[in-house]
């Protein structure tokens, strides 16, 4: 187990876990983009597809599945499918990078407590800052 945290580290760990979660929530954000572009660019591909074969003497019964048969379109289908599993598993990312977060907080306040039990705090942990960093009493 690792030993209670002196103030200055436990202000860099949480300053760290709390940079590490916007850092996935940033991604998460840039991921749902890509992965909206990406579903457009399918349906339209597919739409068009489905309209030439159409055009082309093909039953609209069928159109849509000749339609996702040919590459390009199949190529599309593909991309948006694995845009959707990046998006799907920064969305994890990001809660786990939340609990990490709390984690480190609550070892924070853990070594604050302690440090305070054991009537050895050196005034770091009492100087008006709190065991968060960025806040001020």
């Amino acid at each position: 187990m690792e030993q209670p945290w002196e103030f200055g580290l436990a202000i860099v760990r949480c300053q760290e876990a709390s940079r590490r979660q916007s850092m996935s929530e940033v991604a998460v954000r840039e991921a749902a983009s890509t992965a909206a572009l990406d579903e457009e660019s399918y349906r339209i591909a597919l739409a068009e597809a489905i309209v030439r074969h159409h055009s082309e003497g093909v039953a609209w019964s069928v159109a849509a599945d000749v339609a996702r048969g040919d590459k390009h379109v199949a190529k599309l289908r593909r991309v948006r499918d694995i845009s959707v599993g990046v998006r799907d598993a920064l969305g994890q990312a990001v809660w786990r990078a939340g609990a990490d977060r709390k984690d480190a907080q609550r070892f924070a306040d853990w070594s604050m407590r302690r440090e305070l039990a054991e009537g050895g705090a050196s005034g770091s942990w009492t100087d008006g800052e709190l065991a968060s960093p960025g806040y001020r009493t």
